[in-house]
């Protein structure tokens, strides 16, 4: 019978918590549902977006970033009409570069920078690691987040001391 009352401890931690960032709940539950809805339109727009494509969809305070690969131009042009049509999307990044996609090899290569990047900024208490978002996608460090000019130099400083970074994008948008 603990169980109701840790439920309401974990619904009221979480509300609590939620309210520290700059982002309300609704847009957090918002960027939660957007790449679903945003795969879902590409699927539906053709095939070789699922098929011949590693696209990544990621999405903070209704921006979207489109990342990956896509052997065609067209197929670049339609993942961004799906992503633009999506409720709730803000604005849209197309950073699809029109190659074959990358292997298993070097998607393990990412996953494994991106670990790099978010351990060094939570080890680091002055940058606001809670409100960035990091994504790797053949050597390119994608940022996101809602920051300050300050935080994301620091951020940007950071990842660029972290080997194997190829390129850094960022695409913050800023709160000063």
């Amino acid at each position: 019978m603990m169980r109701n009352p840790l439920i309401l401890f974990v619904l009221a931690l979480s509300l609590v918590l939620g309210g520290c960032g700059s982002r309300t709940i609704g847009k957090k539950i918002d960027d939660q549902f957007i790449p679903g809805r945003v795969e879902a339109n590409m699927a539906e727009a053709h095939q070789d977006l699922v098929h011949s494509s590693h696209i990544v969809v990621t999405s903070y305070n209704g921006v979207v970033l489109l990342a990956g690969q896509t052997p065609r131009a067209e197929l670049k042009e339609m993942a961004e009409r799906a992503a633009r049509s999506v409720q709730g999307v803000r604005k849209v990044h197309n950073e699809l570069q029109v190659i074959q996609p990358s292997s298993a090899l070097a998607r393990s290569n990412d996953t494994l920078l991106t670990t790099k990047i978010k351990t060094q900024m939570l080890a680091d208490s002055n940058i606001a690691s809670s409100r960035i978002k990091v994504v790797t996608e053949n050597g390119i460090v994608y940022l996101l987040g809602l920051v300050t000019r300050p935080e994301a130099a620091r951020a940007t400083n950071l990842v660029q001391g972290v080997s194997g970074v190829q390129k850094i994008v960022k695409l913050f948008e800023y709160t000063d």
